[in-house]
């Protein structure tokens, strides 16, 4: 008799959004940059509120006040 283990199941979207508010999270607490249209910032905050049965999150870059989608920015690489 032999033992497989399952196959890795692919990520659902539901899993994906939530590592990426996860990082975003992470960001926010140890003050890591981020990148936004090719320039470095800050998070200032994340909100979140719920849509048809899923959440949707939007998040503040430092000195702006215009709601951004996670999606658009992207997180530097660095050393923990």
């Amino acid at each position: 008799m032999s033992s497989r283990s399952p196959a890795p199941a692919s990520e659902t979207p539901a899993e994906a959004a939530y590592k990426l508010d996860r990082a975003v999270l992470r960001a926010i607490h140890t003050c890591q940059p981020v990148l936004f249209e090719g320039q470095q910032h800050h998070l200032r905050a994340m909100g979140a509120q719920v849509l048809g049965g899923g959440v949707s999150s939007v998040i503040y870059l430092m000195g702006d006040a215009t709601p951004r989608q996670p999606s658009e920015i992207t997180f530097l690489e660095h050393e923990e």
